[in-house]
């Protein structure tokens, strides 16, 4: 999902004309701050070495599922 989606609405956009966004799983419109970590191996990471990198996501307040649409594009 394009992270600019994810910003509050600009000043000047009416909110009634935005459109919620509901949990896959049970419809909620709540979300909270999640972390998926990835695994960055030595050939690829800048410093050489492996490292952890994490991606934040948003989970269900809810349930905690993450619709698909919210991780980051691979």
């Amino acid at each position: 999902m394009d992270q600019n989606n994810l910003n509050m609405p600009r000043p000047g956009l009416n909110y009634s004309s935005t459109e919620a966004i509901k949990c896959e799983a049970c419809e909620s419109e709540v979300f909270q701050p999640a972390f998926v970590l990835r695994k960055v191996s030595a050939l690829v990471s800048p410093t050489g070495k492996e490292t952890v990198v994490p991606v934040q996501i948003f989970a269900c307040i809810k349930c905690g599922h993450v619709n698909e649409d919210m991780y980051p594009i691979e």
